[in-house]
């Protein structure tokens, strides 16, 4: 007779069955935080680089604008002289300051403003890891403020070429030739003569450089806000993420 050997399997409670589930929740809940902190701390440290590059742009801006502001200034001064000048009486005895003047205001006074670290925020989508919105506000404000200049610069382009096809007419460009010899605008030393006397002509490019001033003036100005803006904005970055 075959003897039957019946295992019976003991019936686990279902306070096991939740322990279990609990500890299985718990291993997946803190892997999820663990994940989650680990992504928030690289977030900080890229907003943090990015705000380390922000200062780098905004010194490189800050220098660029300071000499933007001396050289327009200078042109101004240029101007005021060589349209006094052209208005004298005197005018045949002062041909040297009057050639170097009328070259000298000539030549376009760029900007190129650092704007890598903008573009990588914008282009990127990372400008929401800047948690401060005032910074975030203030660089969106900064970027618009180059922005307009850069386009309020198409007129200066404009004006510039109307004011070098006046100039052809009435100063003797041979002379132009011989001052842009080197790399530098040299200063005549006979007096050399205009082309043209012609007092509607002059008249004309007096005009014309009028309209070349009033250009060089609203560029200075708004450089000035800008640099003034992009100090402000780099002590600001430096003293929230204490760089």
């Amino acid at each position: 007779m075959e003897v039957h050997t019946h295992t019976h399997t003991a019936r686990k409670k279902w306070t096991h069955y939740f322990w279990e589930f609990l500890m299985l929740f718990l291993a997946v809940f803190c892997g999820f935080l663990a994940e989650y902190e680990l992504e928030h701390v690289i977030e900080h440290q890229r907003e943090k680089e990015y705000m380390r590059t922000m200062i780098e742009d905004l010194k490189s801006d800050s220098a660029m604008f300071e000499t933007n502001i001396q050289r327009r200034t200078s042109r101004i001064k240029m101007i005021d002289s060589l349209v006094t000048l052209l208005s004298s009486p005197a005018m045949d005895n002062n041909g040297n300051d009057i050639y170097f003047f009328a070259r000298n205001i000539s030549p376009p006074v760029n900007i190129f403003p650092n704007d890598r670290t903008i573009q990588q925020l914008k282009s990127s989508g990372n400008l929401r890891l800047i948690r401060n919105k005032n910074i975030s506000n203030s660089i969106m404000a900064y970027d618009q403020m180059i922005r307009q200049a850069l386009f309020e610069m198409g007129d200066e382009v404009e004006i510039r070429s109307e004011y070098r096809q006046m100039a052809s007419k009435v100063f003797d460009t041979r002379v132009f030739h011989k001052m842009t010899a080197t790399d530098t605008i040299s200063k005549p030393a006979n007096d050399p003569k205009l082309f043209t006397t012609n007092p509607d002509l002059i008249n004309e490019l007096i005009g014309r450089i009028q309209y070349f001033k009033k250009v060089h003036q609203a560029q200075l100005v708004t450089s000035k806000k800008i640099l003034v803006e992009a100090k402000e904005l780099s002590n600001l970055i430096k003293r929230e993420y204490h760089l």
